[in-house]
């Protein structure tokens, strides 16, 4: 079996090949443990496997079950924390937006109000620059 990697950047590569009867045993324990092919070729060459035992290649695999069961509890438990905060902070910024979108009503009402009384005009360009900060919408998702 002939494997060609790729990094995410850039335009080189490596190729290499995997003894046919190799991929065989890999492919026969990816099916009994439920791993696709890919995946277990990706772990054995990224996380160093293939210093172990041949023989412990089941106790290996199970080893590997194990620890990404745990990795997908830790997950589950930081996206449980992680979730409520997006969803405030997104919450927090339609609030920030609107704030902005009333002072900024506010202040046009302001000027419009000293222009007709006469009074002399003020300088808004501090509460102006926090406006376009909060109304700015590039970068966001």
């Amino acid at each position: 079996m002939k494997i060609t990697i790729r990094p995410k950047r850039g335009w080189r590569r490596v190729t290499f090949r995997i003894p046919d009867e190799t991929f065989e045993k890999i492919g026969k324990l990816c099916e009994r443990y439920d791993f696709r092919p890919e995946e277990a070729v990706r772990i054995i060459l990224l996380h160093g496997y293939l210093d172990d035992d041949p023989e412990a290649n089941e106790t290996t695999f199970k080893r590997l079950k194990e620890e990404i069961a745990r990795l997908d509890e830790e997950l589950y438990e930081l996206e449980g924390k992680w979730s409520p905060l997006k969803f405030r902070s997104y919450y927090i910024a339609m609030d920030n937006q609107n704030l902005a979108i009333q002072i900024s009503a506010m202040i046009a009402e302001n000027k419009r109000l000293r222009e007709q009384l006469g009074l002399p005009k003020r300088d808004y360009s501090e509460a102006e620059e926090k406006i376009h900060y909060y109304l700015n919408f590039e970068g966001r998702e």
